[in-house]
Parts: structure tokens; sequence; C-alpha cells
């Protein structure tokens, strides 16, 4: 931000000598700055406010006051130094307004012992032994010496400004990174395609008072924007192309009447030099199944072939615009300018400071993030996963400043940094993921997994994971939210046969997912997709390699698990009406959970310890853990039936007996083959995986957990019986 005035004379005799880094009160004896009462009740210098409101706070806080003959108060500086912060990621590309030493200094790691990152003031602890002090951000522009020391930046203060950062990005991008060019004279599916319509307006007029919906035939530069419509009753009222409508929106469509968000898009759009904007809710006849469909399935191009996605996620709506808010409600850093003797630099650097700092909105209301206070929404709901995704540029206007993401950059404006606000939204596993391996055609070299295994699979099981996190107003649209990018993925890994999320080629890692902990279901299981797609849970999934260091490819397919019958699906990967459901065969054994691990009459549905038969005939105190436990099961529904009515009744131990299905294990040596055949124990696994599956009140079968196994009790399955199931709902 712009700094304001800058400190007064008395003030300045604080700085003229190189400053202490702050070790906490009384350790550091810091500069001494005095000061009277009366000098800092008449001062405009900020600084002196600053300290006047520290006293006042003070001995508001300890009832304490100065003498009353003396008036003169003695204040104490020092540095906050040796701060760390993410690094940025080591494809990316340096900042236009950035030094190369500047840009290399946030790529290190380790390279902190000299970045300043704040100031702290404190009065005398002799007359305040109370422990009050103030700390200050301290911010240094892009491109300046101090910049090398000093890594939080300041947030443009105005629409001009920051339009102007957003030309300098483009403009390097354009001459600089090969990979989005790249991108850019190719689609994902060959040759360059467009959607059928555009928004298209006068990039001549400084703000047009109508645009109009056009029929595009030839390649044209556009934008695309992703946003959110809103809840149910913002995105009925917003303004729609229909088949009762596309032909008046063809002719034209006043600016004023369309929702704030498409207005500052459109603004936005045009000061990019580019005169075409695509937006859903009016390049899509919405009460047209055929033109929907057709565009749905089109997605992946018209964000992949966009000249770049404006991403809208400071908007929580669509009325409600996402250009004015950080120059309003986010206008939290009020720099002004101090003089600082940084390492190594001779002269003293003008550096700004302020009493809040760019990084202090992460805790901006009641200590909680941006995501959970009800901003950036549009990075929680499944639409807009894709069309993130999978676009080759992101100018990301968030409800604190743009940040740029490409596939070799990622910019801020100021701070947060883009690494910060991406680790905040949640999205910087997809685009390291994206901008590192062969996934949406960037041309950076893939790194190699710990196993050297494909990186395929793992990346499908992020994408799943991170999908299923998100909210969509209608679940039964799963399908067609995640159709673009599993698209894109089967062009590039060699997998096939898929339907509802899950590939034939893979189904023994893909049917592995399991209900995320932490996260509870939306509306528990959903009945309108069958039980074996993670699809049939309104809530968060995971794999068992997302989160225990297990790695995906040393997890085989067991020697005995077959797919006898896959289901047939649609374009969207939606099962085909009166198609064979999904018959499999593999070794069963049946797993025990006694009743004492209920809770309150339900399961808890997380992790629940199982356990051979043998315990059937024992008292708890009988058991051998070694010997009698199994593994954990995690249920597909957070709570199981009333443990009064589930229960076998079976002295001395009431239990829940359960169908283990074995899938999966996990090898020590990728290249080694599991056989369990009763003869021998089987040697040289880590793991093995199943899924826990129950019959239904029609005489089927339906999936009702996932289960991993113990790392010694694979050979409990030595004498399991081979079993079919057909799998419904």
């Amino acid at each position: 931000m712009m700094a304001s005035n800058s400190i007064c004379p008395s003030c300045l005799t604080a700085f003229s000598h190189p400053l202490p880094e702050f070790r906490g009160i009384p350790k550091t004896d810091g500069v001494v700055y005095k000061c009277s009462r009366a000098y800092l009740r008449r001062s405009a210098c900020p600084l002196c406010i600053q300290i006047q409101s520290l006293v006042d706070k003070t001995e508001k806080s300890h009832g304490k006051r100065l003498p009353a003959d003396s008036d003169q108060l003695e204040v104490r500086l020092a540095h906050l130094g040796a701060s760390w912060q993410p690094p940025l990621p080591s494809w990316a590309d340096t900042d236009p307004r950035s030094h190369q030493r500047e840009h290399e200094q946030l790529k290190e790691v380790d390279s902190r012992d000299e970045n300043w990152h704040g100031l702290q003031i404190w009065l005398e602890p002799e007359v305040y032994p109370y422990g009050h002090d103030d700390r200050f951000s301290l911010a240094a522009d892009y491109g300046t010496p101090a910049a090398i020391h000093i890594s939080e930046r300041p947030r443009p203060t105005d629409l001009g400004t920051t339009f102007d950062t957003v030309k300098q990005w483009i403009q390097r991008c354009n001459t600089h990174h090969m990979s989005c060019r790249a991108a850019a004279l190719t689609s994902y599916h060959g040759p360059f395609e467009m959607p059928r319509r555009l928004l298209t307006f006068s990039i001549s007029e400084v703000v047009p008072s109508e645009v109009r919906v056009e029929r595009v035939t030839t390649p044209t530069c556009y934008v695309a924007l992703s946003y959110c419509w809103g809840n149910s009753a913002e995105a009925s009222a917003q303004k729609k192309s229909t088949r009762d409508t596309i032909a008046e929106h063809e002719r034209r469509i006043p600016l004023q009447s369309l929702p704030q968000t498409i207005q500052d898009a459109i603004l936005a759009t045009r000061e990019l030099g580019v005169g075409y904007l695509w937006v859903d809710a009016l390049c899509i006849i919405q009460d047209d199944e055929d033109d929907r469909n057709h565009e749905i399935a089109r997605m992946g191009i018209i964000y992949a072939n966009a000249y770049c996605t404006l991403s809208a996620s400071g908007a929580t709506h669509c009325d409600e615009g996402f250009l004015a808010r950080p120059l309003t409600e986010y206008r939290d850093c009020d720099y002004f300018q101090i003089p600082l003797r940084l390492p190594a630099i001779s002269e003293p650097c003008l550096v700004k400071t302020s009493p809040l700092g760019g990084r202090n909105v992460w805790v901006k209301e009641n200590g909680h993030a941006l995501l959970y206070q009800g901003r950036e929404l549009l990075h929680t709901r499944g639409w807009t996963f894709q069309e993130t995704f999978l676009s080759r540029r992101l100018l990301i206007y968030s409800c604190l400043q743009p940040y740029w993401v490409c596939r070799e950059a990622v910019w801020s404006c100021g701070d947060p940094s883009p690494v910060d606000y991406l680790q905040e939204v949640l999205l910087i596993d997809m685009f390291e993921m994206r901008n590192v391996t062969r996934l949406g055609n960037a041309t950076i070299p893939a790194k190699q997994t710990d196993s050297e295994a494909p990186a395929g699979v793992w990346r499908w099981a992020t994408i799943v994971q991170r999908f299923s996190s998100r909210k969509l107003t209608f679940v039964r649209d799963k399908p067609l939210a995640i159709q673009a990018i599993r698209e894109t993925y089967m062009q590039h890994e060699n997998v096939h046969g898929y339907a509802l999320g899950l590939f034939s080629t893979t189904a023994h890692l893909d049917l592995l997912w399991h209900t995320t902990y932490g996260a509870p279901p939306r509306s528990e299981k959903l009945d309108e997709f069958p039980s074996w797609s993670w699809m049939s849970f309104d809530g968060g999934v995971s794999y068992p390699f997302q989160y225990t260091g297990t790695r995906e490819g040393g997890i085989k397919r067991h020697e005995q698990f077959k797919i006898l019958d896959w289901p047939l699906s649609d374009q969207f990967g939606r099962i085909v009406p009166g198609t064979s459901p999904l018959r499999v065969a593999g070794l069963v054994k049946e797993v025990v959970i006694p009743h004492r691990f209920w809770k309150d009459g339900y399961a808890s549905a997380q992790d629940m310890p199982c356990f051979s038969l043998r315990v059937l005939g024992l008292q708890p105190e009988e058991w051998e853990d070694a010997e009698d436990t199994i593994g954990h099961v995690t249920f597909d529904q957070y709570r199981m039936p009333n443990s009064t009515e589930d229960f076998d009744e079976n002295p001395p131990s009431r239990y829940k007996s359960l169908e283990c299905l074995l899938v999966s294990v996990e090898m020590e040596d990728p290249e080694e083959v599991i056989s369990v055949d009763g003869k021998e124990d089987a040697e040289g696994y880590k793991a093995w995986f199943g899924l826990i599956v129950g019959a239904t009140s029609t005489g089927g079968y339906r999936r009702i957990g996932f289960c991993k196994g113990e790392s010694s009790s694979l050979s409990y399955f030595q004498d399991a019986s081979l079993k079919e199931y057909t799998l419904g709902c």
C-alpha cells in the first residue's frame, strides 16, 4: 500500500543506528528513544501516534501512570528477524517487478537468517514491568535493495496500480513462458476449439453501456469467468440466457442489468485489451438440455483455450462484485516509511511499516482463516474445481488482491504471498501437481515419487480427495463437474473403463477410498450412486496412500481379486440404465468388531479395530493383540445401526461380524507378486487393503466400508473362501 507521510525528526533519531534483534523483554536492550507525553499528544507522526496508543493501552490495562512530575517516556525498539515463510515453488519464474537476487531469496527454504519481518517497540521495563509491547510489520517494494532482506510486500491501493501490475504479469508470461505459449496453440483435444457463444463488448469505451451474446464462428481471443452464482435464491435471480431470452441477448444486454460480478469481469477483461468474455449463465442456454450438455462436455476446452481465466474468488455471489473489496473492506495496512540500516547495505533504506501488516488478514476475524470466514467460497465449490485446475493462466481476484497463476509462475501484488494464499485455499498441491507433471500439457519434467512409481494414480487420488471435499448444490452433478479433468487425465494416463469416479484398469486402487476423518458427511450416503463409488458419499474422501506414507506404486492387486463385470457409462461417466452392475470376486473372510467398541449404541466410523473370529470364544482378557488384531475398519457411514438391534447375541462377547473382501496388498518390493494359498505365510508385504461388504434387504450386496490390515495379519486369509459379489446400492 501507499505509505503515508514519513516519521518526524525526533523519531528519525531512533533509526540513526542499526537496530539489534529482539530476543525478548528484558533480554534485548534495544535502541532507546526518549520523548515526552506532550510531544506525542500534539504530533501527527504515525510512529508517535502508535507509541501514544501503546502507552494508553498499557496504562489502561494495568492502572499505572507515570509520576505527575515526569512527562518523559523511554521507548525501546528492535527488529524481528529470522522469519520463515513458505518458499516459492522451484518452477516459479521471477516476478517482473523483482530483481533476480530478491527472487532467489524467496525460493530458498533456509535463507531467512537476514530476513527482517517486523519491528518491536516496548516501554522501559523498569517503569512498565508488564511485558506490554507492539509489533509492526515491515514491507519493502518489489525491486528495491531492502527487498532482499524483507520478504513482505505492500498491497496496492487503487485499481489503476493493480491493473498495471496485472499487465506486467501478462507481458512477462507472453514473452518468457514457453509452456503457457504452447498450451495457447493447441487445446487438450487437438485442434484449437472455441465455445459456441461469447459475450462481446467495445474496448474503446471507458465503460461500455451494453454488451451482447455473439455466436462464435472463428477462433477469437477471449477471457473465461469462474465465479460463484450464490445460493439458490441468488442463482435463480441471476440474469441467464434461455430459449426465450437468447434472441434478445444476441441483440443487446444493458450493462447495468447484469450482476455486479459480471460487470466487474467485463471491466477487468477490457483493461486486458480483450473484447470477449465467456460467462456460463449467458453463453449457455440454461433451459436447453442439449446445449447445456454440449458445453459441459467441452468445459475443459473452454477454460484451457481462454487467453486467461478470471477467477472471482473474492465474491461470494454474483451480485457482490470483486474489484472493490480489496480497496475497502480489507484495506487494513496503512503503511508509513522508516529508514532502516539493513545488513550489507551501506546506506539506510526506506522501508514501509504498519501496525497490522499484510499477513495478519489470516486471523482478521476471531482467529479464523479466510476460508472459514465465509470468504473465498469459489474454492469450496465443486463446479469451479475443474475451471481452476484446467485453466492454463489464472488471474485470481481474491478478497485481498489479485494473484497470477500459470504454468511457470505464481505472483501476487503484495502480501499475503501467493504460496501463503494458495495453501490457505487448498490449491497449492494441485498446482504443484499440474506444473511438475505431464497432466495439463505442462512441458516441465515430472518429479519422481519415492518408489519411482507412475505418478498418474497418485494424482487421481489427489484429484478425488480435493474434489470430494467441495460442495455442489445438486449432488447429482458430481459426474458432470469432474468430467473435464477426467477426460484430460485419460489422455495422459494409460487408463480406461471409467465409471463414476473410478477406472477399471486401476480398480484395485480406486476402490480403496474411505471417508475423511474430521469431514462429516453433508447427507451421508447418496442412493442415486452405487455404494462402490466415492460419489455415493456426500463429503470428503481420501485414500490410504494419501496420508500414511504408503506409495501407490507398491500397492498391487491381490492375485485372487478380479473384476468380473464393469458397468457401462455415458460420456460423463454415469451408469447407463440397464447395464450390468459391478461384479467382483476375491478372497473373503469374516472379521469381528466387539460391542465394547460401540459408544452409546452407535459406531464411531473412523479406524475401528477389527479382530479375528478366534476371539468369539474368549474373554477380552484372553485375547492376544498381536495374533487377534486384524486391522482397522472405516465405515462409509459415520453411524452404524443401533447395537441392540444389530449385534449377534453370542456370549461371552456380543459382536458384529463383517465380511472383508481382500483387494490389494502393499509390497516391500513393488516387483514381487504376493500369493496367499494357505500353505505358507506370505512374506515381503507391508500391509493389505480390502472392502467391507454387507447384505441388503433385497438379497444383494453393497459396500459399507474400507479395511486396512496390520502388517502381520495377511496370513489370516490363508483359509479364506473365494466369493463373488454383485455390488449395487
